[in-house]
Order: structure tokens, then C-alpha cells, then sequence
């Protein structure tokens, strides 16, 4: 018997590459002009702070972990706190923080979504359950991701910083799904003043754009 092949998964979208495209080439241009007046070389020249508090947007630009598919867009909020003011190499000026976070994005989805679990039922006959509404694995979805990361900085210069952060995200999705997933991002920041700075973050399971202040 000939059954039809299956429809491959949708890949991210135009928007989501465009995303992509322009989080790096950002990046590029934060390590080029980064060099100009560098102070990577002396430890401990940069602004003491004790939290970093930066709200931001929030970009999906891939499928992520759990049912959603396509790419995403929200927005929220990272604290991180520092723990170190001369990080983990002591020839260079660098720091470490520990990093919480919580963003909320919607997922635009696959077009053609399939059935998933049941996600309510009602009492039926006989002492039965009736499902009466099921989710839609690959359909719309929303996210809130609880992102929790080792934040190793490098103070590069009086206007430009870079980070690295590795660790783990738990996530909560809309239909009642909880999960966890690995998460690692880098980004730059060009600081508008000492304490004010406009912060670029691109990995997985998010890329973030927003403003941070070291307070």
C-alpha cells in the first residue's frame, strides 16, 4: 500500500536568518572597534558593580527545545550578580557574575501542525474521561524560559565589554509541558556611560536585545 511521505518540518523563517545575520555581524563590529583604547590587559580596570540588571527584547530564531517550532519574539529581563571582580585569568581584566533570568515569547509555528496530548478533559459516561481539547505539537506556543548562567566577562575597553555564558535553562510551556534545556550564549556590550550600557546576547535557546545597568 502507498502511503504519502512525510511533510518535512518547516525550517526558521526569513525573519529568523535576517535575525540571525544581523545579531553577528553586530557582534563582529563590537570585537573590531573593541581594540581601540584596550584595557583587557590591566586587571581590575573596570566599573565595580554589584548586580547588572538588564531588561531586554527577546528573540527565538530557531525551533526550541520542547513542541514549538519556528521562531519566536518577547521580551524580558536578566539580573546577574557579580561574584568576582578579577575573573578566572589574573593577566587580564576580567570578572565573574552568576546570571537569572525569565523571557516570554511567542512562537509563530508550523503552518500544519499535528495533534498532540490531550490537555483537558471532562468526566464522561461510565465513569470515563473525555478529552476535549488536544495540543498541537508544532502549532503556535509560548514560552517562558528561566535561564540560569555562569557570566564570565572581559572589560576590552572604556566603551566596549564581552561575555561569555554557559549554563542551563528550564522552560515552561503554554500547554503545560516542563523541560529543561542546555543553554550558552556570547555577547557585547557598548557602554553609553560608565554604568549604562546596550547589551547584545545571541545563543540558545534566545538571542536578547536590551539595556543594562550596573548598579
Amino acid at each position: 500500500m502507498l502511503t504519502a511521505p512525510a511533510t518535512p518540518r518547516a525550517r526558521p523563517n526569513a525573519r529568523a536568518r535576517l535575525l540571525a545575520g544581523l545579531a553577528a555581524a553586530a557582534w563582529l563590529g563590537v570585537g573590531t572597534v573593541a581594540w581601540g583604547q584596550s584595557t583587557i590587559e590591566r586587571p581590575g580596570d573596570h566599573v565595580p558593580y554589584s548586580v547588572e540588571l538588564e531588561p531586554h527584547l527577546a528573540f527565538g530564531v530557531s525551533d526550541p527545545p520542547g513542541a514549538g517550532t519556528q521562531s519566536g519574539f518577547g521580551a524580558g529581563v536578566q539580573a546577574s550578580f557579580e561574584l568576582a571582580h578579577n575573573g578566572f585569568v589574573g593577566s587580564i581584566n576580567d570578572s565573574v557574575a552568576i546570571g537569572v533570568g525569565a523571557d516570554f515569547l511567542h512562537y509563530s509555528g508550523d503552518a500544519a501542525p499535528l495533534a498532540g496530548a490531550c490537555r483537558r478533559f471532562v468526566p464522561g459516561p461510565a465513569g470515563t474521561n473525555v478529552c476535549v481539547e488536544v495540543t498541537q505539537t508544532g502549532g503556535r506556543s509560548n514560552y517562558m524560559f528561566l535561564p540560569v548562567v555562569l557570566q564570565w566577562n572581559f572589560w576590552l575597553s572604556p566603551r566596549w565589554s564581552a561575555f561569555v555564558e554557559p549554563g542551563l535553562s528550564l522552560y515552561w510551556l503554554d500547554y503545560g509541558t516542563l523541560g529543561a534545556s542546555p543553554a550558552f550564549f556570547f555577547g557585547g556590550r557598548a557602554h553609553v556611560t560608565d554604568r549604562v550600557t546596550i547589551t547584545l546576547r545571541i545563543g540558545y535557546p534566545t538571542f536578547t536585545l536590551g539595556a543594562s545597568f550596573l548598579l
